[in-house]
């Protein structure tokens, strides 16, 4: 590649300000200084705004200092310094582009823009300067972790820049739309720079094991929202998607966890940190048959979270009828101490805001973040749940008893087992100049592959799970 696209704040001009102020520097001055350096510099404290807030939800978006090695700044240029104290340097009328916060034992040098700067959107940048556009195509060559290699080698095919690629500019003009819509400026510049490694290929991929067991990679931490500018050797791409997927391999798990199954054996054996809970749950809770029946028949009838509507609607009705002592109805009553809520857990439980009426994607939100989360967080939710399937909800809580991660962990270690390991190996094996790839439960692939894919993904899935689960296909468009 002869260029290198980077991403600069709209109100930095290096070129007018190197005009009007000519840098000079003991024995450097302006035939030392490197305008795409210059440039790149301001990229990586955006960058490193945008990892802040990806790692920690960051919310001194600008008080905090990014911190740059100097090892990996002279890497790129060795006169890194002098490009630094230029743009840190408090000009006479246009003032300084960034602040410097001092080395100390244990940190780099940290920068942050000064004020004039700040919520400014960002515009691409194209390094022309061939020495750094090969150290930066370098720099970012995909170098596979083990246990990718090892394990989804067979996945990384298709992450090609030039078969994969994006509408940037559409992109990012849709990107600034939201920020003027929204003025999230923290998803603005976490999104801006997702946009921009499709664009200049460069692309990451993991695996863990131990927690989700999921494969990651550009596609599944792509937001939604910029998918529809996603191309596939010029096409559009699809999805198909396992309709309520927790709940379709909690089915699954449900159904056979009294008896000897060698895929789950695979899944959940004693070197998993939920093993333990999961045995003590299943020896602990008997699950009604006629439950899981009924369980099943919702899911499989696409009408899961549907059914959870009325019984929210009733719960929640709790919240609308404190009084002025924020105490509950007589009627009400029963409801709590049926559950054992703990003294006047309600008081604090009721600050949150409820619906008077439930859709089915408040539903579907709701009743997910219930079975993820600690026990007693969602207490609403918990009762509407407990109220239809009592001993799965048992079942669940058990597992959730002492590490709340544990079910999430076993319910996506499940579905990663099914959606890598059975359907995407064997779609490879199967189809292999069909290119696709895993967001999570989905299989994404071209328009034209669309139908082939998903009658694929149905028959394998319905031959393994022993039921049909329900599958929706869609284009990102």
């Amino acid at each position: 590649m002869t260029e290198y696209i980077i991403l600069k704040l709209k109100n930095i001009n290096i070129e007018e300000r190197v005009k009007q102020f000519p840098p000079e520097y003991e024995s450097r001055t302006i035939k030392d200084f490197n305008i795409d350096f210059a440039y790149l510099l301001i990229h990586f404290v955006l960058e490193q705004m945008a990892s802040r807030i990806e790692k920690y939800g960051d919310t001194n978006l600008y008080n905090s200092y990014n911190r740059l090695s100097s090892k990996i700044l002279e890497s790129y240029n060795k006169s890194y310094r002098f490009h630094i104290r230029y743009l840190c340097e408090n000009f006479p009328c246009i003032g300084n582009v960034l602040e410097r916060d001092d080395y100390s034992e244990g940190k780099c040098y940290g920068y942050r823009f000064r004020p004039f700067y700040y919520w400014e959107q960002l515009e691409p940048y194209v390094v022309t300067d061939r020495l750094l556009v090969k150290k930066l195509n370098n720099k970012n060559k995909l170098i596979l972790k083990p246990e990718v290699e090892k394990n989804f080698n067979f996945l990384t095919e298709y992450f090609d820049s030039k078969r994969l690629t994006i509408q940037f500019q559409d992109a990012l003009n849709h990107n600034s739309d939201l920020l003027e819509e929204k003025g999230n400026m923290k998803n603005y510049l976490v999104d801006a720079f997702k946009i921009l490694r499709i664009q200049n290929g460069t692309y990451y991929m993991s695996h863990n094991s131990k927690t989700d067991g999921r494969f990651h990679s550009n596609i599944t931490g792509f937001s939604k929202e910029f998918r529809p500018f996603l191309r596939y050797d010029g096409e559009i791409i699809s999805e198909i998607d396992i309709s309520a997927s927790v709940p379709t391999f909690l089915f699954y798990l449900i159904s056979n966890y009294r008896n000897s199954n060698s895929l789950l054996d695979k899944v959940i054996n004693n070197t998993k940190s939920f093993y333990y809970h999961y045995i003590f749950s299943k020896e602990a809770v008997s699950i009604d048959n006629k439950e899981i029946q009924d369980f099943g028949s919702k899911i499989l009838s696409g009408g899961f979270y549907s059914s959870f509507i009325s019984k929210l609607e009733e719960f929640y009705k709790v919240e609308h009828t404190f009084d002025n002592s924020t105490y509950i109805s007589t009627y009400h009553q029963w409801q709590y101490e049926e559950y054992y809520f703990p003294q006047d857990s309600y008081k604090n439980y009721g600050r949150k805001s409820y619906p008077e009426k439930v859709t089915k994607d408040y539903a579907k939100d709701v009743i997910l973040k219930m079975l993820n989360a600690k026990n007693k967080m969602f207490l609403y939710e918990e009762m509407a749940f407990k109220s239809l399937y009592p001993t799965i909800f048992e079942f669940v809580s058990k597992i959730k008893e002492r590490h709340h991660e544990d079910f999430s962990h076993l319910m996506l270690q499940t579905e990663s087992y099914f959606m890598l390991k059975i359907v995407a190996r064997r779609l490879k094996n199967k189809f292999k100049k069909v290119p696709f790839f895993t967001l999570h439960d989905c299989i994404c692939t071209t328009e034209s592959n669309l139908n082939l894919v998903d009658e694929f993904v149905k028959t394998t899935l319905t031959a393994e799970l022993g039921f049909v689960p329900v599958i929706k296909s869609k284009d990102w468009v």
